[in-house]
């Protein structure tokens, strides 16, 4: 019920996913921006370690005489350059951690996490009394409430990360590198994400209610354990359907269709949150322009 009533509300306001787009660009050109110290200097490294040079030798093999071996033989080849890079140059060693660390696990987190509670906003705004916010406006009003939200909730997501890091090579030692590793990859890398995401389902839209950062955390868990079954059966579906389409879209479309896949996800996922939100604590919301009343019985306060 969740799942099929966010559906009907993303496809009648898709408006919102333009503006996750526009977030999400803006969010990405500060991140370049951010990164061009670091990685301008281990680009040059590469350079002249002719990295780049062997990579373009083992596409040019491949499409003339050296064929698949020439192919895989060029890419070992510029991967043993860019492992001689790491090997000899402690400096770009050094700028790599910071990077990894300052720009894809904080900042990136950061920067992209800011956008949930207007989001959550929104679409509370939108079920409980159908009214159109603005994602720019509630962003800018809300901004104190989402950095206290996003740094509470980064070392969550950087744990779960961790521990999932650890399960996908506990499981890659297991099963070794034959052709089941990537399906059983893909399916623990789903059911962690599901179990994160449904964990944290109701925690931006409680924060959207007034509840509180702290107060809204624990109200989630609280509904997530409550109801565990229909709430982590409802994301691992979701997430199943999201990653396929996702990967049938970069397929079909070489990647560009990504552009507007990401903020659909985005938009889906928010859409789910908040819809379940109101499913389980029975308040009646907006789908489109008829109210629908969820059961009660259970509703948890």
């Amino acid at each position: 019920m969740s799942f099929k009533n966010a559906f009907k509300n993303l496809v009648s306001h898709f408006g919102i996913v333009w503006s996750i787009l526009l977030y999400l660009v803006i969010c990405a050109a500060i991140l370049v921006g951010l990164s061009l110290p670091f990685i301008l200097p281990i680009l040059d490294a590469f350079e002249e370690a002719e990295v780049f040079a062997q990579v373009s030798s083992a596409f040019s093999a491949l499409f003339n005489d050296g064929g698949w071996n020439g192919f895989i033989d060029g890419l070992y080849g510029a991967y043993n350059s860019v492992a001689g890079v790491f090997i000899n140059n402690n400096r770009i060693v050094s700028l790599t951690m910071t990077f990894v660390i300052f720009v894809l696990v904080v900042a990136f987190r950061f920067f992209f996490g800011l956008y949930e509670i207007p989001l959550a906003t929104v679409l509370d705004g939108r079920l409980s009394c159908n009214a159109d916010y603005g994602l720019g406006g509630k962003f800018f009003s809300t901004l104190s409430v989402s950095v206290r939200y996003t740094l509470m909730k980064m070392p969550i997501t950087i744990l779960f990360d961790g521990v999932m890091g650890l399960a996908v090579f506990g499981l890659s030692q297991l099963i070794g590198f034959n052709v089941a590793l990537p399906f059983a990859v893909i399916l623990v890398i789903i059911l962690f994400v599901s179990f994160r995401c449904a964990m944290l389902a109701c925690w931006a839209p409680s924060v959207a209610e007034g509840y509180g950062v702290v107060k809204g955390f624990a109200r989630s868990v609280k509904i997530f354990f409550k109801r565990f079954g229909s709430v982590f059966s409802s994301y691992f579906v979701t997430m199943l359907l999201l990653f396929s389409c996702a990967v049938f879209v970069t397929l079909f479309t070489l990647g560009v269709g990504l552009i507007v896949a990401l903020p659909f996800i985005d938009a889906a996922i928010g859409y789910l949150n908040i819809t379940l939100y109101y499913n389980k604590t029975g308040k009646r919301y907006y789908i489109d322009n008829a109210v629908f009343t969820p059961p009660t019985e259970n509703a948890l306060q």
